[in-house]
């Protein structure tokens, strides 16, 4: 046997040590990785935020109107 093998035999957990884990290239509170992260999650059109930024600009182009 050589210095590397493992008398179990067991080449998952030999080999896990070696893999980089899916979070360890992205940082915790930046912004463009949580972005990343919900379209990865979500694929699709986001059609509720696009809502949301609909309602801003309505309640915003109101406001401006009386003015």
């Amino acid at each position: 046997m050589a210095a590397g093998d493992k008398a179990g035999g067991d080449d998952a957990a030999a080999a896990a040590p070696l893999l980089v884990p899916a979070a360890a290239g992205r940082r915790r509170r930046c912004p463009g990785c949580r972005t990343k992260e919900r379209c990865e999650a979500h694929p699709g059109i986001p059609y509720l935020n696009f809502f949301y930024i609909w309602i801003v600009c309505l309640c915003a182009c109101k406001s401006y109107s009386y003015s």
